[in-house]
């Protein structure tokens, strides 16, 4: 069945209790925490505090990713207010390509610290929570399956992170796929996760291709109807 997560940066902070309260009772399965630092990526979002109040606030299932330079950093805080998913970029350590106009998204050009990504999987885990693993955009699926039978959960990014008004990348479709097809050959139980542009006009073709959780923000939040927006997009 497919699961849905608000993302509660396109929230009104002003309300947020009352907004994550809302979300859950229409219907959302999960509540998606994107933390920036302003590095990694061009925007500086929300720290542990709003997480914390969103926890307390609602019941659900909280997943924090970590758009940071240095998660390592970050991994205990989460944990200690219940966090349940904490994901981070495969990009950590790779090379910053400037897109202009104060924009850029990390890259991996050559190879990847593979130690490093596996001992901070393997921290989140140790230190109680799930853990899961992020792609750019431009970032090819090949580089995670290395990886993916040590993790619970793979976030597809369907546009570069860190600032909005971007169109939805149509990439993410093959990586969809070929992450799936990995999953059910080598029989793993990793979810996977879709993040950017998600609305009700992909939501569909997006569960079909392997999806088991959209994350959707500006267009959950400023639907006139969470609960419409929430069955329509399940159905």
């Amino acid at each position: 069945m497919l699961k849905f997560a608000p993302s509660i940066l396109a929230a009104d902070f002003s309300k947020l209790g009352e907004q994550v309260r809302d979300a859950e009772a229409a219907g959302a399965d999960m509540i998606h925490l994107d933390i920036m630092d302003g590095h990694f990526v061009p925007n500086l979002s929300f720290g542990v505090d709003i997480a914390r109040a969103s926890k307390k606030a609602c019941s659900l299932v909280h997943d924090a990713h970590l758009m940071v330079t240095h998660p390592e950093h970050y991994i205990d805080d989460f944990v200690e207010i219940g966090v349940k998913f904490i994901t981070f970029h495969l990009e950590i350590g790779a090379v910053r390509n400037d897109l202009g106009e104060g924009r850029w998204v990390y890259e991996i050009p050559g190879d990847l610290n593979a130690n490093r990504i596996v001992d901070i999987i393997r921290r989140i885990k140790a230190a109680g929570a799930k853990a899961g693993l992020t792609l750019n955009p431009p970032t090819d699926i090949m580089r995670a399956l290395p990886f993916l039978d040590e993790i619970d959960l793979l976030l597809l990014m369907s546009v570069n992170p860190g600032f909005a008004g971007q169109g939805f990348m149509d990439n993410v479709y093959q990586k969809l796929s070929l992450a799936d097809e990995f999953r059910r050959n080598n029989e793993l139980s990793f979810e996977i996760m879709v993040d950017g542009g998600v609305d009700l006009t992909n939501a569909a073709e997006l569960h079909t291709a392997g999806a088991d959780i959209l994350v959707s923000g500006s267009a959950f939040f400023k639907s006139p109807d969470f609960k419409a927006f929430v069955r329509e997009l399940k159905s």
